[in-house]
């Protein structure tokens, strides 16, 4: 078979190139994942190794939150201008990445912690920019697969990470109140990523904590933060060789410039619309996705009143489905388009809130979980396919592009779990079930219109000069 992958990696020189730099791509968003999914489990040390409370500590999130979007803004005109190469982009952000990790364990000064989290959230917000830009770049609407094994690698590695951390963690159990001082049961509204599982079982076990000098533990999260800058500096390395080697430039070269199409005024309205439609949608998207498992434990012990351990296993199962269809994604797209794709999950979502909702009001154990577990997969693929349909329906995925899409994702979960804490200690926790529901709801609606756009641009497409339809006739098209 000619178009096998092995007969393609023997014989064709430019597919070779481009997939040895795809899995660089790859294991460096391995890394972005481990780090991301570190952060919850480590939170506690860092409040001890800082002397914060978990109140004042909530700011480091905001921090993080912070130097993520100055750093996807600043990828994102870095990249487009070419300003250094692309490959030493991704080495100097996976090295730095890894730099300011290493740092981490050793800010016993609450401003340096604080800092130093807006600097890791720019890191990982330029690497997170650079990555799914450059593989863009290089695959164009030819690598749905492989950009989806990029975001299963994101969500492999925020599996692997807390398994890696664990046997160095403090424990912070009833018996180490010489360190912790248990204060009111209150909840905080800020949560992030992979990270929201854990920050929300520390909320339920140690809110507003205080300090208490005597009889200090030792952290030991040096240890895995080390193996952390480790990976970093290894998946960082085949970009600087990469970068001497021209690679990149080799592969531009032998793939030649794409050819610009001439659109209308019409469909350049429409085509930005229908980015703009996107950008809103991948906002609402991550607000669902990250309130959903930011908050679910939170859920059911107040909702449910499960214990902390059962609010941990379903949220746990919940990531599991996540990665399992991340990784079924790789396949599916080879078979299905991204707005087909994207109107399957869409509905799952839809059907599977709406089963949570109405488990959850009757408490019905099973159904809660097995709807759970159904919101995870459902969530998986939507990410990176809102790419690939831009990339194939509305506009080419550039820095800027991917900038502006990961800037709406963090305006999404920033904002969303201010407005459910609020709604869920003002009214009723069931509030979390109603209101994801409600913005799944939301998604749909969004999708269709951008549905509607997408058809509206390719009726119009017909419609242009007299060179371009001699040109379409010659080929038969």
């Amino acid at each position: 078979n000619e178009r096998s992958l092995w007969f393609l990696l023997k014989r064709d020189k430019i597919y070779r190139k481009k997939y040895i730099l795809t899995v660089a791509y790859i294991l460096s968003f391995l890394t972005l994942g481990w780090v991301e999914g570190q952060f919850g489990p480590t939170f506690p040390d860092i409040l001890l190794i800082s002397r914060t409370s978990l109140e004042k500590g909530s700011l480091f999130f905001t921090m993080g939150t912070l130097g993520y979007l100055i750093g996807s803004l600043i990828m994102g005109v870095v990249f487009d201008k070419k300003i250094l190469d692309r490959n030493l982009l991704m080495f100097l952000a996976t090295m730095g990445y890894g730099v300011i990790i290493a740092i981490v364990p050793w800010c016993s000064l609450f401003e340096a912690m604080a800092f130093i989290h807006v600097m890791k959230g720019a890191f990982g917000g330029g690497l997170d920019t650079c990555g799914n830009a450059g593989l863009v770049v290089i695959w164009g609407s030819e690598g749905d697969s492989f950009f989806s094994a990029l975001h299963f690698a994101f969500a492999f590695g925020g599996i692997l990470s807390p398994l890696a951390s664990a046997p160095y963690l403090m424990s912070f159990g009833d018996e180490v109140n010489n360190t912790f001082i248990d204060g009111n049961n209150s909840m905080m509204n800020f949560t992030n990523n992979n990270n929201n599982t854990w920050l929300n079982e520390t909320k339920s076990n140690m809110s507003n904590l205080t300090v208490v000098t005597q009889n200090e533990q030792t952290s030991q999260i040096y240890i895995p933060y080390t193996m952390t800058t480790v990976l970093c500096v290894l998946t960082s390395l085949p970009f600087l060789v990469f970068k001497f080697m021209s690679l990149q430039k080799k592969i531009e070269r032998q793939k030649g410039n794409p050819e610009e199409e001439t659109t209308s005024k019409s469909e350049s309205r429409l085509r930005i619309v229908g980015f703009i439609n996107m950008v809103v949608y991948i906002s609402v998207y991550v607000a669902v996705e990250n309130t959903f498992a930011g908050f679910l434990t939170t859920f059911v012990v107040k909702e449910l009143n499960w214990t902390n351990s059962q609010g941990s296993y379903i949220t746990s199962g919940h990531w599991a489905l996540f990665a399992t269809g991340r990784f079924l994604g790789i396949f599916l797209v080879r078979f299905f388009s991204p707005a087909k794709m994207i109107f399957t999950y869409n509905m799952m979502m839809l059907i599977s809130l709406l089963g949570f909702l109405l488990t959850s009001l009757h408490g019905v154990v099973v159904g809660v979980w097995a709807f759970t577990l159904l919101t995870g997969f459902s969530m998986s693929v939507v990410f990176p396919t809102v790419f690939m349909w831009t990339e194939q329906r509305f506009l080419r995925v550039t820095g800027k592009i991917a900038s502006i899409f990961l800037v709406a994702a963090s305006v999404g979960f920033m904002v969303n779990p201010l407005f459910l804490g609020m709604l869920m200690e003002t009214f009723s926790p069931m509030w979390f079930s109603y209101l994801l529901f409600g913005e799944t709801f939301l998604l749909m609606s969004l999708f269709f219109t951008g549905l509607c756009i997408s058809r509206k641009i390719s009726s119009i497409k017909p419609v242009q000069t007299e060179q371009e339809i001699s040109i379409l006739n010659e080929k038969g098209e």
